[in-house]
């Protein structure tokens, strides 16, 4: 069983994003950038609540903004989702690929993309209930507790399977496996021993990334200045760049992951 080596794997990384950067520049433009950028000018602004707002009415707002929102992110996920496969497919190919057979490629993944979605959040979904729903109808100091140990099991679980799901992509897009479950068993299979230390590998990109665009939005709120039309251009802008940048950097690790792991005759996936 080989062991994931995190040096290497950021090697290959910066390998990759060199390799084909431009069409790939190309379509995390187009599928990334453009569609962040026309939500962010265009989509519904957050509602703010008043500054005497009570907790009720900074949660109404909260989820009304949240409401409104998700058709778009929707959107924005599933065309993301689209160039990521296409930008994989580019990337792993084994004979050359051109910019159009890779995203052909992928828009007929989308089936694939959505189940596993899909199957993805539902799991989510059952592992909060069961972890945090006894806590919260209990109630008082000891449902406190149990709540409190309930969501560091759901982090430590959701951290632990965001490692041994992180293939299931690069499965898709280098395999052209279109049956969900299947895709899932596959990346399970190749990150065995290995998920602790490909969640902290995407875990720390993930985190230099944000501080990146913590930085880079700080000052474009000060050359934008208080002025809401301006501010709200710029701020659009660097949420489109950091989700271009983020993005093709997340599909860089991944795709590394998967060609430092996959070999053939991996078993007992759960273990």
């Amino acid at each position: 069983m080989p062991k994931f080596d995190m040096g290497a794997a950021w090697e290959d990384s910066v390998v990759l994003l060199r390799s084909h950067s431009a069409l790939t520049g190309t379509i995390a433009a187009v599928f990334l950038f453009l569609p962040t950028l026309a939500v962010s000018w265009f989509g519904p602004v957050p509602i703010q609540p008043a500054a005497d707002a009570s907790m009720q009415q900074v949660q109404a707002a909260f989820l009304e903004s949240a409401r409104a929102a998700l058709p778009y992110q929707l959107l924005i996920a599933l065309v993301g989702a689209i160039g990521g496969v296409g930008v994989l497919r580019l990337w792993l190919s084994r004979t050359g690929t051109s910019v159009g057979d890779a995203l052909g490629f992928a828009l007929r993944m989308i089936p694939t993309v959505v189940a596993v979605q899909i199957l993805l959040g539902a799991a989510l979904a059952i592992g909060a209930l069961v972890l945090i729903m006894p806590g919260a109808a209990l109630g008082g100091p000891g449902g406190i507790l149990l709540l409190i140990v309930g969501l560091v099991l759901l982090v430590g679980l959701c951290a632990y399977f965001w490692g041994r799901l992180a293939l299931v992509s690069p499965v898709i897009a280098d395999r052209g496996e279109s049956n969900p479950l299947a895709a899932i068993r596959e990346s399970l299979a190749l990150t065995k021993g290995n998920g602790w230390q490909i969640f902290l590998f995407l875990f720390l990109v993930t985190l230099v990334v944000l501080i990146a665009a913590v930085l880079v939005g700080g000052v474009f709120a000060a050359l934008g200045g208080t002025e809401s039309g301006a501010a709200r251009l710029l701020s659009g802008f660097v949420e489109a760049g950091v989700a271009a940048v983020g993005g093709l950097v997340s599909l860089a690790v991944t795709a590394a992951a998967y060609r430092q792991l996959a070999a053939p005759g991996r078993e007992n996936v759960f273990s």
